[in-house]
């Protein structure tokens, strides 16, 4: 069985069309829109979840030094820290010591974040690989962990009396710090916040000594219960009651966050083009909410947490008691790999195939994983990860975490969380190996689980 590399191409250039699509945005919401439509065209039914969150829109920003009027580079705001009027906030800096600082209030903190280097195995716990020469970096640096880090010291500024905030980049080169959407683990903070590079470190370090102010100017809206949904697609098994979950999200910034549902919209093609029958039946979850999963998930858990309360909660109205087979997760296919050359200031190609992490959560699943591999041959590494509670990158982890036995595709190139550029458009001919292999793995699990 192919899959329909042309229909994958075709709905992967018009979700590039689109922009980026963060949560509960118009963009948001017609590419969701834009999903149903092809799977209603399909023919397969559609379960809706609907739900509402607040959203935080910055719609321009600046940053200038008070006195002299002269603007500072910035990278980018800060997601959903705050807004200002048109005429901005105003104060002296502050630099970041100490959580308790009693002279913060009134003055615009300036906090410096490392891009940290971590050893791997910290973050992820490698039980295999593919091909056998695959080689598993010894240290991860990545600006998403130093990004979520920061949070704490924000919100240490904000209860200090800081009006706003400065987050100056170190140890990351221009390229890849510049139009970030990190960090997006926050609810709104409730302070403008906006990121830097160090190269103005020595400029905001003076305007401190000169004792001058700085003036963020970050205009926008907060909104009040903007809608937004997730969605599931049922196909009835032999078992009704036996169920793989396939899922994925439909928010992100770029091409590659989040082109999981061009991928099962492309699997969903096959079912039908190929009459497929089944063991199980087969869940395909759509998920909103990625981008705000504070307002999204369930108790601070991903925003996959909530679809699958809403989604059991729902079986149980039917009187289906759920036998959970296997939680197949799908993000972020296709992106090619970058290595941070800081002295640079740049991003630099090291291979066209950026290391796929599978997580699998059981010895079968594994074992799975392993025999589709060396039947497929995918070009790049593939790394299979063990499962943490609490490491578990991804909308896989509500699946572990409600007792799902998962298979959780993930990459994680450097650009992830960036706006739009070349460095975010997926490599088409991975992406389709890829889905062929999440495919192969899906027809497999439910013959042999």
């Amino acid at each position: 069985m192919k899959l329909d590399m042309d229909s994958m191409t075709k709905w992967q250039g018009i979700l590039q069309k689109m922009g980026p699509r963060l949560t509960a945005t118009d963009n948001h919401n017609r590419f969701i829109q834009f999903v149903k439509d092809q799977i209603t065209d399909l023919g397969f039914p559609i379960k809706q979840f609907p739900f509402t969150i607040n959203r935080c829109i910055q719609d321009t920003y600046q940053l200038q030094n008070d006195t002299t009027g002269e603007s500072i580079p910035t990278l980018g705001p800060v997601p959903y820290s705050g807004i200002t009027t048109s005429r901005g906030v105003s104060g002296p800096l502050r630099f970041y010591h100490a959580k308790n600082d009693s002279k913060m209030k009134g003055k615009i903190a300036v906090i410096k974040v490392n891009n940290l280097s971590l050893p791997t195995f910290l973050l992820l716990q490698k039980i295999a690989k593919y091909p056998n020469d695959a080689r598993l970096a010894y240290k991860m640096r990545h600006p998403l962990v130093a990004a979520t880090l920061v949070l704490n010291k924000i919100q240490a500024a904000k209860d200090n009396g800081a009006v706003a905030v400065i987050l100056v980049w170190h140890k990351i080169s221009a390229e890849l710090a510049k139009d970030e959407v990190l960090p997006f683990t926050n609810g709104y903070l409730g302070i403008p916040g906006i990121w830097v590079h160090e190269q103005q470190a020595s400029v905001l370090k003076k305007i401190c000594q000169q004792k001058t102010t700085v003036r963020l100017t970050m205009p926008g809206s907060y909104q009040t219960n903007m809608p937004t949904e997730s969605f599931a697609v049922i196909i009835q098994g032999r078992q009704a009651d036996r169920q793989i979950f396939i899922n994925t999200h439909t928010d992100g910034p770029n091409d590659i966050e989040e082109n999981g549902s061009i991928a099962l919209l492309t699997i969903l093609k096959a079912i039908k083009d190929y009459h497929l029958q089944f063991e199980n039946t087969l869940v395909f979850g759509f998920t909103s909410g990625h981008f705000q999963i504070p307002q999204s998930g369930i108790l601070g858990r991903q925003a996959t947490s909530r679809l699958l309360r809403d989604f059991e909660a729902d079986a149980a109205s039917q009187n289906i008691s759920i036998k959970k087979v296997l939680g197949l997760t799908v993000e972020h296919l296709g992106g090619a790999e970058y290595v941070d050359d800081v002295k640079q200031g740049t991003l630099k190609l090291k291979s066209p195939y950026d290391p796929m992490y599978i997580y699998a959560s059981n010895k079968n699943n594994q074992d799975l994983v392993k025999n589709c591999q060396d039947a497929v041959k995918p070009h790049g590494q593939y790394f299979t990860l063990k499962p943490r509670k609490s490491s578990y990158f991804g909308e896989g982890q509500p699946l572990f975490q409600d007792g799902w036995p998962t298979i959780s595709f993930i990459g994680m190139p450097l650009a992830l969380c960036q706006y739009p550029s070349a460095k975010t458009e997926p490599n088409i001919e991975q992406m389709y190996t890829q889905t062929n292999l999440i495919f192969r793995i899906l027809n497999a699990a439910d013959k042999q689980l």
